[in-house]
């Protein structure tokens, strides 16, 4: 499903971009297109973890970027080392 499911942590409501239910697994996207995205992305999946983690064991955050982010693996080695989450970047 695109944008129908909700997850409520807190007092805030999370919408994931995709889920896949038979999997359990939300697939989440981003797009990098200046300096300062590149931070808060960072954030924004971290939050996105806490929440989705709650109802889905399996995420994937799938990063658009536009030649921002300069070290990949920097960028998604210590998001990675969460259980079953996934960061791919997709350089335009």
């Amino acid at each position: 499903t695109r944008e129908k499911e909700r997850v409520v942590y807190s007092s805030k409501t999370y919408i994931p971009d995709f889920v896949f239910k038979r999997i359990s697994t939300v697939v989440e996207t981003k797009f990098c297109n200046k300096l300062v995205r590149e931070k808060e992305i960072i954030g924004e999946i971290n939050d996105d973890i806490i929440a989705y983690k709650t109802t889905y064991p399996n995420l994937v955050f799938v990063v658009y970027d536009l030649g921002i982010i300069r070290n990949e693996d920097e960028f998604k080695d210590s998001i990675e080392k969460q259980e079953s989450v996934i960061v791919k970047v997709i350089k335009h």
